[in-house]
């Protein structure tokens, strides 16, 4: 199955910034802030504040940038 990949940044601010969490999810269809704010609900709640932002990113661009050597075990938002 081909996934698309998603940069999630949660945060205390109205808006982003340098202290903000960063983490990869992969999906089948690009989701909304809410629909984030439920599927990352126990990181949001780990890491406190609210998901300020959700943005496609490419597979070689979230390689690159986020560990994937769990992949397969990542759980996939809206399947």
């Amino acid at each position: 199955m081909d996934y698309q990949y998603f940069e999630v940044c949660i945060g205390h601010g109205p808006e982003e910034s340098d202290h903000d969490f960063r983490m990869c999810i992969r999906g089948v269809k690009v989701p909304t802030i809410a629909e984030i704010e439920l599927f990352c609900a126990a990181d949001v709640s780990l890491y406190g504040g609210h998901v300020l932002g959700v943005y496609p990113i490419d597979k070689e661009t979230a390689e690159s940038c986020y560990d994937f050597g769990n992949e397969s075990n990542w759980p996939v938002f809206g399947h």
